[in-house]
């Protein structure tokens, strides 16, 4: 067996494992489907050429799974494991195509399955996974060019960026970085990335399809987002405050504390150890990492920026990483060893939380809720049947909630997984349930379950008050409104600690609220 053989064998076995391992996690269903999850899988349920908020891809991908698997939580993220395990394959093939060794490829491929990033993109059904694969691919042809001293093909990177447009349009930016990169990199320069751009482009049109009847708004709500405002019309809201410490601990996070480290060293040493003869793939690893990495944090100094919105750039600065502790450092390898070791014990223990805390384990020293990080996704599991208790029958009756989030969980963890509806009583932003049909098509004179999930500390501190703004509020729609109690979802340590209120809403009348103007 050669040494490329040797140790992709290795790497096969690495992703068999954590592949295992994910399937046992969600078998176990302590780790339930989050809300953008379930409404990925809503938008599933009605495949078309876009929706709302997002490219057509994820529910494409959601519904392929939900063929083989059924509409269960491994039908939803079955995709997610295949496609996480594919892009650690691409990273051992994107360091040999850097002219690193195998050894070095192997590792590539395997801290990055290990990372928190790695092991969350292989768990969530989430646009993040398709988008960055193709990122990452994008990358590869364009480092396997510069290492060959030739000109990347521009035809196949623009057919590599429209796919992975079909997930996320954050994939268009790297056509801007090309651009940049052309001043450094002389064997990017050829006018046929024109050609390219217009191949790439051809990944809107399917969202441009859909828009077209649907008030631009997938356009609108990406205006929005990336201003942080909130869009009325083509105009947005001022700037909010940035959040750039939490921004950048978010990426310390994703990449784990010790391989950050380790990063910012490679970083701080790459010029030193490469000044006689640079490796041009690195280098653009390196460049590829640094543009996206610098105007993200500056611009979460202006206005609030989530922590995943560059974890795209990670997967090819793991090769760069890997390159730097295997092949320039002595001390590097096993750093490399510890801080894989390392990310791979948070992972364990992130992942226990949940398991840990719902079957009282560790009492004499227990791990209090808020350090719970998937508090969005637990205790699902118990809501169909708190709902069946509370008399909802799915025959006759309809579910409810007031934000997108909590009726795409009704929808998926409700009886028999009928849609829910999406009523706005807030006067909160459109979502994809507000081009959906609506209640007042649908459940005139008809009796509804409203729904709203709560965790604490709020669910202690604001319990009555919530009660009494709800019936106030559905009274409006209902001839009468029935409180039903909080009907527990989870319990930490035998206390409840999210809970379910459910209100009995009968004979809708057929009022709806102000249509929001807000995208």
């Amino acid at each position: 067996m050669n040494t490329d053989k040797k140790y992709l064998a290795l790497l096969g076995l690495l992703l068999l494992s954590k592949a295992i391992f994910i399937f046992g996690i969600i078998y176990s269903a302590e780790i339930g489907l989050g809300p953008d999850e379930a409404q990925y899988w809503t938008w599933s349920r009605d495949l078309s050429w876009g929706y709302y908020s997002k490219p057509p891809a994820i529910a494409w991908q959601i519904w392929l799974g939900g063929k083989l698997f059924g509409n269960t939580e491994l039908g939803v993220r079955f995709g997610s494991i295949i496609l996480s395990s594919l892009l650690s394959v691409v990273l051992y093939v994107f360091a040999r195509s850097c002219r690193l060794k195998p050894q070095t490829a192997f590792w590539s491929g395997a801290v990055f399955a290990l990372t928190p990033l790695g092991m969350l993109s292989a768990l969530f059904a989430i646009t993040d996974v398709g988008m960055v694969l193709f990122w990452t691919l994008s990358v590869l042809i364009v480092a396997k060019a510069l290492a060959n001293e030739k000109t990347p093909s521009y035809m196949i990177l623009g057919l590599v960026i429209m796919a992975g447009a079909l997930f996320k349009w954050s994939i268009y930016f790297f056509w801007p970085i090309i651009f940049v990169a052309m001043l450094f990199f002389p064997f990017l320069r050829s006018r046929n990335i024109f050609w390219g751009m217009a191949i790439s482009l051809l990944g809107l049109l399917p969202s441009f399809i859909w828009n077209t009847s649907h008030q631009w708004a997938t356009f609108r709500h990406v205006l929005r987002t990336m201003t942080g405002g909130q869009s009325s019309d083509l105009g947005t809201t001022p700037l909010s405050k940035g959040n750039a410490f939490e921004f950048l601990g978010a990426q310390i996070v994703l990449l784990s504390p010790i391989l950050f480290i380790l990063l910012v060293i490679a970083l701080l040493d790459y010029r030193k150890k490469t000044k006689v003869s640079p490796n041009p793939a690195l280098s653009f690893c390196l460049f590829i990492f640094f543009v996206p990495f610098v105007l993200g944090l500056i611009w979460s100094c202006l206005t609030k920026l989530q922590g995943n919105w560059i974890d795209y750039i990670y997967p090819s600065t793991i090769v760069f990483l890997c390159a730097y502790c295997c092949e320039s450092v002595s001390w590097g390898r096993i750093w490399l060893k510890i801080g894989t070791l390392f990310s791979l014990i948070l992972c364990l223990l992130a992942l226990s939380i949940p398991y840990v805390q719902e079957h009282s384990l560790l009492g004499r020293y227990p791990i209090a809720y808020r350090l719970n990080p998937f508090h969005h996704n637990i205790g699902w599991n118990n809501l169909s049947e708190a709902l069946i208790q509370s008399g909802y029958d799915s025959s006759q009756h309809f579910l409810f909630g007031d934000k997108y989030q909590m009726s795409s969980i009704l929808s998926f963890y409700g009886p028999h997984q009928k849609r829910a509806y999406f009523l706005n009583l807030q006067g909160v932003r459109k979502n994809q349930f507000s081009y959906w049909p609506s209640m007042a098509q649908d459940q005139l004179g008809k009796t509804g379950y409203f729904v709203l999930a709560e965790n604490s500390p709020h669910l202690e501190k604001e319990q009555q008050a919530t009660i009494d703004r709800y019936q106030k509020i559905l009274k409006e729609y209902f001839s009468d409104v029935v409180f039903l109690g909080v009907k527990p979802l989870f319990l930490s340590y035998g206390k409840e600690v999210k809970g379910a209120y459910m209100f009995k809403c009968l004979k809708y009348n057929g009022k709806e609220p102000k249509e929001s103007n807000l995208y």
